[in-house]
């Protein structure tokens, strides 16, 4: 009887805070929950599918909205030129940390031809970004990540000659130069406003507009 009394009172003092961090914890993880699925939500919607063109203002983008790919890294190999590059290649050092540039769905993590370890993340901004040659992937397909989340280390694997990133932006598939969004100099994102038109043949234009003209 004596027993039951202390446990009474226990539960009577001590269960509101208990049910309360609970409850804050529930909450909490409901929230990460939904932010999830609007991401995946959005993400995996074509960028196109309502209009021909879709814009993107970074200048309006919080620093945990976006992500340099590969912190302190330089180019060692450009997109395009006469070896039609398909990406930007960016260095620093060996199984150094890769990270995603924005929050999106990983919808490939795999080896991938001679691109070696790959991972591809669809964004909810409408664009898609591309990592290869990871030593390793941290990530796995249908992963809904955040911007500047660690997914992967730099490595060599497919064809490679040293440790290195190979990052590619794309929309659609169709890759564009990254040094059209990226400062890769001083590893920042341009503060500018992005107009990205599906063309009628099938190509992609993109035009930035100053923030300071708008």
């Amino acid at each position: 009887m004596f027993v039951t009394i202390l446990i009474s009172i226990f539960f009577f003092v001590f269960a509101p805070d208990v049910y309360s961090q609970v409850n804050e914890n529930r909450v909490s993880y409901d929230n990460d929950t939904v932010k999830s699925e609007v991401i995946s939500e959005q993400a995996m919607k074509n960028p196109f599918a309502d209009a021909n063109t879709f814009t993107v203002n970074f200048a309006d983008m919080s620093d945990d909205e976006w992500c340099y790919p590969l912190p302190g890294a330089h180019v060692i190999s450009p997109y395009g030129g006469r070896r039609h590059h398909s990406g930007t290649d960016i260095k620093t050092k060996p199984n150094d940390s890769i990270f995603a540039a924005f929050s999106g769905v990983v919808t490939m993590s795999q080896v991938y031809y001679g691109y070696g370890n790959t991972i591809i993340i669809r964004h909810d901004n409408g664009l898609e970004t591309l990592y290869s040659h990871q030593s390793k992937n941290k990530v796995k397909k249908g992963d809904v990540v955040k911007a500047g989340q660690f997914i992967g280390l730099t490595g060599r694997t497919g064809r490679a000659t040293t440790e290195h990133l190979h990052f590619e932006t794309r929309v659609n598939g169709k890759r564009f130069d990254s040094a059209k969004l990226y400062d890769h100099k001083n590893n920042k994102i341009k503060n500018g406003r992005f107009v990205f038109t599906k063309l009628s043949n099938g190509s992609l234009k993109i035009i930035e507009e100053s923030v300071n003209n708008m």
